[in-house]
């Protein structure tokens, strides 16, 4: 059944074939790398298996997100209209912590311990963060106004987690690579101004649903 319009609808297949693609090279590789590896590779293609099950899952979910997102336009007149790429980013960055999210999930319940975090509390406060990333992605697929406000938060809050941790490598308090904190203050100051670009801008304003 088709998700969405041609050519979007080739989109869609292409994302399927891609992650079809990558999941065959993974399972050879663990295959052809039976006996290495400590535990041997081998015994996570299971793991592959969920994840190629799931990923599929994903894009179907995410095309028929982005389906309904389209018919929300037709009433805010950006209909046919590009993405703002201020929103582009705020998807892709929310789509990546969203899937970090379902990756620790599954691969906590197929080790039967938790990953990647060793500590309860830590696994939790990460989890319910990747699904506070994972609400924003959903409204904005779904091009809901408030999605572009928490977007901006998040942006602004992971500037500031860097900022701090900037503050606590440089000299005097540690040694420091400057390099990376050269690095990480580009990166901090681009989700800055990311975050001050979503509130202000009126082509992200208008693109969403009021």
């Amino acid at each position: 059944m088709a998700i969405i319009d041609s050519p979007k609808d080739r989109r869609g297949y292409a994302a399927h074939a891609a992650w079809a693609v990558i999941a065959v090279v993974v399972s050879l590789l663990m295959i052809f790398t039976i006996n290495k590896g400590d535990p041997f590779l081998i015994v996570f293609l299971p793991l592959v298996v969920l994840v190629w099950v799931v990923g599929h899952l994903a894009i179907w979910g995410v095309a028929w997100l982005v389906a309904k997102g389209r018919r929300v336009a037709t009433g805010t007149g950006s209909e046919g209209i590009s993405w703002p790429v201020g929103l582009r980013l705020a998807v892709i960055g929310t789509g990546v912590l969203t899937s970090l999210g379902v990756f620790q999930i599954l691969v906590t319940g197929y080790l039967g311990r938790l990953y990647p975090y060793h500590y309860a509390n830590l696994w939790a406060i990460m989890l319910v963060i990747k699904l506070v990333h994972a609400a924003c992605f959903v409204g904005l697929l779904l091009r809901q106004q408030w999605s572009r406000h928490v977007s901006a938060l998040l942006a602004v809050g992971w500037a500031m987690l860097m900022a701090s941790q900037i503050a606590e490598h440089l000299p005097p308090r540690a040694p420091s690579n400057i390099a990376e904190l050269m690095i990480a203050f580009g990166i901090m100051v681009f989700l800055f101004i990311l975050g001050l670009h979503l509130v202000v801008s009126r082509e992200v304003k208008s693109f969403l649903k009021n």
